[in-house]
């Protein structure tokens, strides 16, 4: 895979914060503005039953994504982080805890209660952990984005949720990676997978 040169520029800059973070109602969402916008069409156009974001952060994303379910009028997003974000919504519900725990992923099902929606990778990068997260929260997913691929272009920030993928992907042929979106950055160059209707899984 290759990055174009502004692209990897622009993640430098957000690296260095030498450009302020997008907000949404004034909370940090800590996502370029490109992948915050597929997000929202995600939702429109899959009108996922849930959303699951695994690294919530402060929570910028979460009530984004909550306020557009809110627009659909169905859906919930179920965040999984070690913190609880400081934010409220009637549409958002909060699981503390580490997402590879026996108990947030025994409460994932039962929220899930057999059903799949869009699911968000963002917690512990290190390309162990995602791959843990990846065979754990993939099930659950119609829609799966691999967060922060752009890590292994990154000098302080090498391999991770890339690696992980990247050796993941070939014995999972129900997921087919989608382009990035466009116009660009994105965090998550080919992190973007759509499941195969056509492929069990």
């Amino acid at each position: 895979m290759v990055v174009d040169q502004d692209i990897f520029n622009s993640v430098i800059q957000w690296r260095r914060k030498d450009r302020p973070p997008p907000t949404w109602r004034g909370i940090e969402c800590q996502q370029f503005p490109a992948d915050l916008w597929r997000y929202t069409e995600l939702c429109f156009t899959l009108r996922p039953p849930f959303v699951i974001e695994v690294g919530a952060s402060y929570g910028g994303t979460s009530l984004l994504l909550a306020d557009v379910l809110g627009l659909i009028g169905e859906g919930t997003v179920y965040t999984v982080d070690v913190n609880r974000a400081p934010v409220t919504h009637p549409r958002l519900v909060q699981l503390v805890g580490d997402s590879t725990s026996d108990d947030v992923v025994n409460e994932i099902h039962q929220l899930a209660a057999g059903r799949r929606g869009l699911v968000l990778l963002d917690g512990d990068h290190h390309a162990e952990h995602v791959a843990v997260e990846l065979d754990l929260y993939s099930p659950f997913a119609d829609y799966l984005v691999v967060e922060d691929t752009i890590m292994e272009w990154l000098p302080e920030f090498p391999g991770g949720p890339l690696d992980a993928l990247n050796a993941w992907l070939p014995s999972h042929p129900e997921f087919t990676v989608d382009p990035d979106p466009i116009p660009g950055p994105t965090q998550h160059p080919g992190g973007w997978l759509r499941r195969t209707p056509e492929v069990p899984g």
